[in-house]
């Protein structure tokens, strides 16, 4: 009955005729009424409710969790005396650059971000939540219904951004090391390395990103508002309908047509707004693609910059050597001081001891910290492509399948009946 139903109401113009025809003799209408009616049933997931209630719980713990961990970030710190510390964007200048890098704090991005998400995501879940418990209240309210689509896409931005960043902060952290040095490197990688243009793709891309999903999910609002309204019409023009037929009544070929235009319309935007939400689940594959790359990049410059930063703790190579030419090159007025976003200072003089110091120590638990704090990083990236390579496959499926899972019920009813029946 579903597949009939359904292969019916994709072509509303094509029972035209047979409408007609019918409601010449008889009152076609509570049937039709009737037949939406068992096909909102079918539509309807019994269990929603409570899987809704479920990712309530979840994200509400998230919630907490974010929250307290940020609490006792800024705890730990106040006390402690290290308020410097505290900051989500610093500037860092280089000796031959003018231009400042933007550099994020990965340690602090995460959990307001988190936060972010988890509230927008929040609203998503209990808008869903009241409109279905009490159906009323979406109807006396304009545009509720409409708006958990809204949420539901800004929800996905702030953990892309939070990835982003803190792949750039994980970045920042080798690209502004003592190790690493871009004087001698060719034009192109000259302009790759342009705070201009390493800031523009830094804080560029959560800028487009946000405004992607949001465009998004204010057109799939306003859609699901028309979709909606148009129902309501069609529901009310079909009881007006069954109440006032009239057997050879020449208005009623008038009132079909307006019928099936509302329901040509209905199902026009139903198809927009899947096409919005594959959009969308395409934008989480092709951002979560985009991250991932970058990730796979940082890792293998950590994989090379790890060996010279042991080699220079351990003591078997020169800091300098990597450097010196650079500094000898510049004037001294261009020697400024730098942050990074390891919280460490360095006042860098230009004098002739400064540039001939000689590596004459071994610091084993200087190079164990390093080594560590490498790791970590590694690892950190390592698990992120990991979710984020998990979130391009259900992104992918979210595209091949949204119809028919949305659509084609024989899934739901076959899940019941194992379910009823073990």
């Amino acid at each position: 009955m579903a597949a009939s139903s359904l292969s019916a109401a994709s072509h509303p113009s094509e029972i035209l005729p047979t409408l007609n025809s019918m409601s010449l003799i008889l009152n076609p209408y509570p049937f039709i009424l009737h037949a939406i009616e068992e096909q909102k049933l079918q539509f309807a997931y019994r269990n929603l409710l409570s899987f809704d209630l479920a990712l309530i719980v979840v994200h509400l713990v998230l919630l907490v969790q974010a929250t307290i961990t940020l609490a006792l970030k800024l705890f730990f710190l106040l006390k402690n005396g290290q308020r410097s510390q505290i900051w989500l964007c610093r500037t860092h200048y280089l000796v031959d650059q003018a231009v400042p890098y933007l550099v994020p704090n990965g340690n602090f991005v995460i959990e307001p971000l988190q936060i972010t998400g988890c509230i927008f995501f929040e609203f998503f879940s209990i808008i869903v939540y009241l409109v279905i418990k009490n159906p009323n209240l979406g109807m006396s309210i304009p545009g509720l219904h409409a708006s958990c689509l809204f949420w539901f896409a800004a929800s996905f931005v702030p953990g892309f951004i939070g990835f982003w960043l803190s792949g750039w902060s994980a970045f920042y952290v080798l690209f502004l090391s003592p190790v690493h040095s871009t004087g001698s490197s060719g034009g192109r990688k000259r302009i790759l390395y342009h705070p201009v243009f390493m800031n523009a793709m830094c804080w560029g891309v959560p800028v487009l990103i946000s405004c992607f999903f949001t465009v998004i999910g204010i057109v799939m609002t306003v859609k699901h508002k028309r979709v909606r309204d148009a129902y309501e019409v069609l529901f009310t023009r079909l009881h007006q309908l069954a109440e006032d037929w009239k057997p050879n009544n020449p208005q009623t070929l008038n009132d079909n047509q307006h019928l099936v235009n509302i329901m040509e319309f209905l199902l026009a935007e139903g198809s927009r707004i899947f096409d919005l939400l594959q959009l969308m689940a395409i934008g989480w594959a092709t951002t979560a693609a985009v991250i991932i790359t970058f990730y796979i990049a940082t890792m293998i410059t950590i994989g090379k910059v790890t060996q010279r930063t042991m080699s220079i703790a351990n003591g078997r190579s020169t800091l300098f050597q990597h450097s010196s030419k650079n500094l000898l090159s510049k004037p001294k007025n261009l020697i400024s001081e730098s942050h990074d976003d390891l919280n460490s200072k360095a006042e860098t003089d230009y004098s002739p001891v400064t540039l001939s110091m000689k590596p004459a120590f071994r610091n084993s638990v200087s190079a164990n910290s390093i080594q560590r704090n490498l790791f970590f990083i590694r690892t950190s990236c390592g698990l992120m492509v990991i979710a984020l390579g998990f979130n391009i496959c259900t992104s992918l499926i979210f595209v091949a399948k949204i119809r028919a899972l949305l659509i084609q019920t024989y899934w739901q009813v076959t899940l019941f009946r194992r379910v009823k029946y073990e």
